[in-house]
């Protein structure tokens, strides 16, 4: 096979593959469960707080599924500032700038599951040039840089989180756009010109800037960059010292609301992720080759698989893990340090931030994907560049071409089969599977029954995303606790409602995730509680009188 016609056949699968993977991140976008962050997304959009939310609603009225989901919805009495003040009050672990973005854009588009997770979806898009330029700036390559891409484009991760109303794709895009533009503000020839100079650092400064007010954990981002500098510049070229410290700083006072913010709700944080704090070291184990995995074949199995689903997924995860650990050593042999230095220093940044507190003390964050999205860019960067460099170093030996066109091939199906099965899902591991295939079950069974009502007085976090699933029929009467309120309201927190009375005119009576109290109330009202369909895990109950 000559040349030329092999480059053309790379280059059409490639456009092929990026095709597909567009398709992807758009296909039935409101299919999946729309789970508890995502409702806290449309919270925080709306301007509501939780302690609102339960402050309105009580045992005292019946409501819908549409008025709990007015908490929801952008409308004229609540403003961009309600939404600033919500995030800073309950949510100060999450910066602002994705939630300003959201918020105009329900105001452009509507505040439905497609029209909400749709901004994610564009967003994504725009990782396809960024990746092209950091490829670029690393290597040197377009073939490296459309190796890039094609593997972005397939990723069940990014395909994933392209369809989360979340700022994992805004933060795997300023990841990108900062570190090239740090690269290209480092390059000598690039800016003998001081306006160029200026210019260049400008932009790492704004870019930086944008990613701390995209995730908190771009801290680890900007530190990645701040040792990359240190390391290559070796302390000699003072004029590439001042230019990034000043640009840095200029980052970091631009931060320093959305930090001062942070530091003063600690507490607050802490409390809305107590449940990434414990785990066995095992499982930690096995979540971080799970999420390697992940980046390039992902068919949803989660804790709860099958041995027929392990047979197929532990092969796979090892080839993959072998794969990855081969591409970084190759990385490391073929390029010069200014390439490979940064490469793992976005991998290692952040890994071993999250990863120490969790062998320190137990938890279970570094194993979470979702915080690992420095990782999977640095991850991938190497695995593009080992296929290019094979593909392209190999022409004149047919065996060694022959094996890495079949590695390219089974990378771009595996990633092709995650995002068709993906695509067909209601539920997915992100959005915690487990619990959320028992919420799809307590749905369909409240949907089919006549007339019902639902009792509860669960988490505010579990009732909001079920509303999303039931019928305008459904009613409710529910007194909901916090969850990201409970910390600064302690009034809240402590709130023992009484118990409601059994209101008449209802086909059929449920019970969803009720507390002892709740459950010990009723049945001193002369009614029997029993599983909905003989499975207590569901944490449904029909109530019927004795």
């Amino acid at each position: 096979m000559s040349f030329k016609i092999f480059r053309n056949w790379w280059v059409f699968a490639i456009v092929i593959v990026l095709v597909i993977g567009i398709l992807f991140r758009f296909a039935n976008l409101d299919r999946k469960f729309y789970w508890i962050d995502e409702t806290y997304t449309s919270l925080r959009v709306s301007g509501y707080t939780e302690a609102e939310i339960i402050k309105q609603i009580s045992y005292q009225k019946i409501i819908s599924p549409s008025d709990l989901q007015k908490y929801q919805q952008i409308n004229s009495e609540k403003t961009l500032s309600d939404t600033l003040n919500s995030l800073a009050i309950e949510d100060p672990q999450h910066p602002p700038l994705y939630y300003i973005l959201a918020r105009y854009w329900a105001q452009w588009f509507g505040t439905s599951v497609t029209a909400m997770r749709s901004l994610a979806a564009l967003i994504s898009l725009l990782v396809f040039p960024a990746i092209y330029w950091l490829a670029w700036e690393l290597f040197e390559s377009s073939a490296v840089a459309w190796m890039a891409i094609a593997i972005f484009a397939i990723s069940p991760y990014h395909i994933l989180f392209a369809q989360e109303a979340r700022q994992y794709s805004l933060w795997t895009l300023t990841t990108i756009l900062s570190s090239a533009a740090l690269l290209r503000s480092m390059r000598p020839e690039e800016n003998q010109n001081p306006i160029w100079l200026v210019s260049h650092w400008t932009l790492y400064a704004v870019t930086a800037a944008i990613g701390l007010y995209t995730h908190l954990l771009f801290v680890c981002v900007a530190a990645a960059h701040a040792i990359y500098v240190a390391v290559i510049a070796n302390w000699r070229d003072v004029k590439t010292f001042v230019a990034y410290y000043v640009a840095a700083l200029v980052a970091l006072i631009a931060w320093m609301p959305s930090l001062l913010n942070t530091v003063e709700n600690f507490n607050q944080i802490r409390s809305t992720t107590a449940w990434a704090e414990q785990t066995s070291l095992l499982r930690l184990v096995s979540r971080w080759a799970g999420a390697v995995s992940i980046a390039f074949f992902d068919i949803g199995i989660d804790g709860s698989a099958s041995a027929a689903q392990l047979a197929l997924l532990i092969p796979a995860g090892i080839m993959i893990l072998g794969l990855v650990g081969y591409a970084i050593y190759f990385l490391c042999r073929q390029t010069p340090k200014r390439v490979w230095l940064l490469v793992l220093l976005l991998i290692a940044t952040t890994a071993i931030f999250l990863a120490l507190p969790d062998l320190l003390k137990g938890g279970r964050r570094s194993g979470n994907p979702r915080y690992l999205v420095p990782c999977y860019v640095g991850i991938q960067l190497a695995v593009a560049y080992l296929l290019s460099a094979k593909i392209s170093n190999n022409l004149d030996n047919f065996k060694q071409q022959k094996l890495w066109n079949i590695v390219i091939s089974v990378l771009f199906l595996a990633g092709i089969v995650s995002g068709g099965v993906s695509s067909q899902a209601d539920t997915w591991w992100n959005k915690g599977s487990g619990w959320l295939g028992a919420e799809l079950a307590v749905a369909r069974i409240v949907n089919q029954a006549s007339n019902p009502l639902i009792i509860s007085d669960t988490n505010i976090a579990y009732i909001m995303p079920l509303s999303y699933r039931l019928e305008p029929k459904v009613k409710l009467l529910i007194e909901p606790r916090c969850y990201t309120a409970c910390y600064k309201n302690r009034e809240l927190a402590s709130k023992k409602p009484e118990p409601p009375k059994i209101p008449g005119g209802f086909g059929e009576l449920f019970l969803y995730r009720p507390s002892s109290v709740l459950r010990s109330a009723i049945g001193q009202q002369n009614y029997q509680i029993n599983p909905a369909v003989g499975n207590v895990e569901l944490n449904l109950w029909k109530i019927t009188k004795k």
